[in-house]
């Protein structure tokens, strides 16, 4: 039995919009270095980075930055954004090429950065006109109560609604990983910590010159 024009529409709108590529990563740029990634991008595509940093290092939320570049294929920057938490840069290209992402993390001595960052690279001018033409003329149109246009309109809103849920797991992703970071480095520094006051009490109880060492013996007297 032949599909269903309807089908036919349906599925080859499917793969136009999943003509989109759309990737993420996390990536560590160490104390004074820098880390860079190529996209290859075509003419009339729309190009779309977002990143966030989720570990400062030390744990402190006030060194969750970094120096953030994406480069034109001839080498000019298209946005430049300069020791920042997160962003978003998207843009609308006119020029094929390879394109530039970097993060740079120079202008940090000891702390490295860990850094979530998503690539969208899209075509958001798709033409659906030419899916009309799967209708036979001979056929009667009032056939098909779905025409081609309300088809297009549920299928980007369903789009739409994917990229939205995908783009909020991401987020609580990323939320999750930086609220364990900072866990982590809290739990390190806890740690730390009660070494160093092992130590101390350690000492003054042996050491009889400590100003607390009588203060363990009358205790131990008691």
């Amino acid at each position: 039995m032949a599909p269903h024009p309807v089908q036919i529409i349906i599925i080859l709108l499917i793969s136009c919009l999943s003509l989109a590529k759309e990737q993420d990563m996390t990536v560590e740029v160490g104390a004074g270095m820098e880390e860079c990634f190529f996209e290859t991008v075509n003419s009339g595509f729309t190009f779309t980075v977002e990143y966030q940093v989720v570990d400062g290092g030390s744990g402190q939320y006030s060194e969750l930055d970094i120096n953030f570049r994406v480069m034109h294929p001839r080498g000019h920057p298209l946005v430049a954004e300069f020791k920042k938490s997160d962003g978003v840069f998207s843009q609308t290209v006119k020029d094929s090429g390879d394109y530039k992402i970097c993060f740079e993390n120079k202008f940090s001595y000891v702390s490295s950065k860990t850094i979530y960052f998503e690539v969208i690279n899209e075509n958001e001018d798709i033409d659906y006109d030419d899916f009309a033409a799967i209708f036979s003329e001979e056929e009667e149109p009032e056939i098909y109560e779905l025409q081609v246009s309300d088809i297009e309109d549920k299928l980007k809103k369903i789009k739409d609604d994917m990229e939205k849920a995908r783009h909020l797991q991401d987020m609580i992703r990323v939320t999750d990983l930086k609220d364990r970071s900072l866990a982590e480095h809290n739990f390190e520094r806890v740690n730390f910590m009660s070494i160093i006051y092992l130590v101390v009490l350690l000492r003054s109880l042996f050491d009889e010159k400590s100003k607390i060492n009588p203060l363990w013996k009358k205790a131990f007297q008691d």
